[in-house]
Order: C-alpha cells, then structure tokens, then sequence
C-alpha cells in the first residue's frame, strides 16, 4: 500500500459536561488533585463524593481543606496545606486536632516520587540519608526500610501512589486532551500517568491547529487524558497565570465563615444551593470576575 491509500483514523472528542465529570469523580476513591482544579473540586462535592482518598500536590490550599470541609476526604496524604496570608487551612486544622480524618505525614520527596513510581510502574523509589535527619518514618508506617542490593547500604523505600482519577485545571486544552498548563509545578504529567482516568478542565478549548502551534507548551499529552471539561475561572478563586488573580474578598469570606462557626452557610451558598459552575460564578458576580482580570 502506498503512503497516499493511508487514512488516518478519526479521532473522537474527549470532551465532556462538568456533570459529567463530577459522577466520574465520585465513583471513584482515590484521587491526584492538583489545587488549580476548583470547578471540579465544587461539582464532586455537588455529586456526593464521600470517602476520599486524596493525594494533591506538595503544595495544596483550597481545593484539598474544601473538600474536607465538606466532609468528602477519609485519608489525606499531605506535605503543605495553607493559604500564605491567610494563615492555615482552617478545615484541615480543625480535623487533624479532632481526628476526624486520617493523615498520612508526607513531605515534598515521598509525595513527589512516589506518584513518579506509581507514574512509571515502579514498586518503589529507593532514597537515602534524608529520613535519617527526621521523624517521618516514625510518622509514616508506609515508608520502608530496604538494601541497595549491589552495595549494601540500608535505604528507605518510597511506594508508589497510585491514583483512581486525577484531577487537572488548565488554561487551554484541545478537545483531545492536549492541555497547556502555564506557569505550572510540573507535577502533572507524573500525576497523570499515576492514574487510571485524568480529567483536564480548562479555561479555553482550542482547535488542535492551535495546540500544534505552540506543542512544545503541551504539559500533559491528550495520549494520557480521558476527559476534558470547559471551565472558564475553573480555578476561582485561586489565582490562575495570564487569566485573573486570587479573589482575596471571596477566600475572605472563606476563612471568617470558618471562624464565625458559618462553614456550613460558605457551603451552602457557593456549593450546594448552586446547580452548576454558571451559577457559582453567578453568585461570584460578574463584575467581580471581570476585576480579577486585570494587571494580568
């Protein structure tokens, strides 16, 4: 057969409704959350998503102690949870002083390779010396001690974190799954590969002429994404890199319903009385959206 008889198949879109995608996550247990994936995160708790699993990034604030406030998350894999100025994450600190979830003490070297081995197939990734100069393994039954078979050096063995459905905020995405993430942590592509089914949300979804413009900027290839949902201000009210700035007012509100004992109200307004991101954004108001947008 010569090239020219050759006709490629044709691809299907992967994109489908945030409702869609909320089931999705739902069903599921287990779940790599980058924090950016706000939208998601609403419409999971909306759908009833109840004991959890959740291994976010190192860094994690909003979308994690939400889902805790919720009442969503039985096990918690953490290294950082915060808001910077804001101080701690106000539903995270009060479940962890009540046992009301259960912790696993992580740092940024456990959380980072051990999805890195879930992502490659590996049954772990051997580390050395640096949990010797602290009480992690005391804290976390799942880091093992094991022996460099070629030198015989005692090394700790980090397992693989393997994950359900992983959850991914993009500012633009092709309806094949070629997600563009600006500006990102570069923790994405392991978390995708980790997981059984990655669903990318995104800002804007664009032609694939458009992401074979700029393909070196693809972050995680449609090859590895399952579903993709558009969600413009799907990370509101975090910031999001050359899209709007964090609402400072609206985590405001978040931390004083916290300390005013009003969480339930916070979540009843933004989350449950809302039957879908148009009308979060709605309450949100679009003036205020509109003023995130600039100076960016």
């Amino acid at each position: 057969m010569s090239s020219i008889d050759f006709v490629p198949p044709e691809r299907k879109s992967k994109e489908i409704t945030l409702e869609q995608a909320d089931r999705i996550i739902a069903q599921n247990r287990v779940v790599h959350c980058m924090n950016s994936a706000m939208a998601l995160v609403r419409s999971a708790i909306r759908a009833g998503a109840r004991g959890l699993t959740v291994i976010p990034q190192v860094t994690s604030s909003l979308s994690v102690d939400l889902l805790v406030a919720a009442g969503c998350i039985d096990t918690l894999y953490i290294s950082y949870i915060g808001f910077e100025t804001f101080g701690f994450a106000p539903a995270f600190r009060r479940a962890a002083q009540e046992k009301t979830i259960k912790i696993v003490e992580s740092d940024e070297a456990f959380l980072m390779l051990g999805t890195r081995a879930a992502a490659g197939g590996m049954p772990y990734v051997p580390i050395r010396r640096i949990y010797e100069a602290n009480d992690l393994p005391r804290l976390n039954p799942l880091l093992k001690k094991t022996t460099d078979p070629f030198t015989g050096e005692e090394l700790y063995a980090i397992p693989p974190l393997r994950g359900d459905v992983c959850l991914i905020h993009a500012q633009e995405c092709d309806e094949y799954g070629n997600a563009q993430v600006w500006g990102g942590n570069q923790q994405e592509i392991d978390k995708a590969m980790a997981s059984k089914f990655v669903i990318v949300s995104a800002e804007r979804i664009v032609s694939v002429d458009r992401t074979r413009e700029n393909a070196d900027k693809v972050s995680v290839p449609g090859y590895l994404v399952h579903a993709v949902v558009h969600a413009p201000f799907g990370a509101h009210p975090l910031v999001w890199l050359r899209h709007y700035d964090s609402d400072a007012d609206h985590l405001k509100k978040y931390f004083d319903a916290h300390a005013q004992g009003r969480i339930d109200e916070y979540l009843q307004t933004y989350v449950y009385g809302v039957k879908d991101e148009a009308e979060y954004l709605e309450r949100v108001g679009i003036r205020r959206l509109m003023s995130l947008m600039r100076n960016i």
